[in-house]
């Protein structure tokens, strides 16, 4: 019986940090542009220390930081933050390819990183 209860709350305390994980510390899993693109912040509850765009296979390009402001284009998506806040401002152009496009934003936030799913429609 003690055996099945360690086993029991060893297995919650994983499903909790995992759910704590998952939460993003509040900021959004996903944000769609239109194909005009357009500007969206995008809000959280902790501090941003580190932003990269990328498409999830290897492909990413780090932020640059200039007097504690970091910002990042990567193909058609522009990223900023300041350094210690909890906004990531959005930028993307307009889409004329034709095709839905996709982008991830990375983010360092206290100690572990999140990811946003970029998409721009056709």
């Amino acid at each position: 019986m003690k055996r099945f209860i360690f086993v029991a709350a060893l297995l919650l305390s994983v499903f909790t940090f995992n759910s704590c994980e998952e939460d993003k510390w509040g900021f959004d899993n996903k944000v769609v542009f239109s194909a005009a693109g357009g500007e969206e912040d995008v809000d959280g509850d902790a501090s941003i220390y580190a932003l990269s765009i990328g498409t999830y296979n290897g492909n990413e390009k780090s932020a640059t930081e200039i007097a504690g402001l970091m910002t990042v284009t990567y193909d058609w998506l522009t990223a900023t933050a300041v350094k210690g806040s909890d906004e990531i401002h959005l930028i993307a152009q307009p889409n004329r390819t034709g095709k839905q496009r996709k982008l991830y934003v990375y983010g360092a936030v206290n100690n572990r990183f999140i990811d946003i799913t970029v998409i721009q429609k056709k």
